[in-house]
């Protein structure tokens, strides 16, 4: 038998999602879990959408950019003269 491609479950506190999953896709992540030493949903559903956020290229890229974006945001809100700086540039 081969190993599980996700990491052993951490326990780390996490924040709660709520999703709805179709029978057979639900009955297969209980089962991963068990497969992955017995490791909750949650860490399941965590460690795949880990791997599909590095695999996928156009998503990391758009990530970025918002990323960027917020901290532009939050660099503007957290020091009001930068709107000034940006003006006189």
């Amino acid at each position: 038998m081969s190993a599980p491609l996700i990491e052993p479950e951490d326990k780390q506190a996490d924040e709660q999602v709520t999703i709805r999953l179709r029978p057979e896709i639900a009955r297969d992540l209980r089962a991963y879990g068990q497969y992955a030493s017995d490791s909750s949903t949650s860490h399941v559903v965590s460690a795949a959408l880990k791997r599909l956020f590095a695999a996928d290229k156009g998503f990391q890229s758009f990530s970025k950019s918002i990323r960027t974006q917020a901290t532009r945001q939050f660099d503007r809100t957290a020091d009001p003269g930068a709107k000034l700086r940006q003006k006189r540039r």
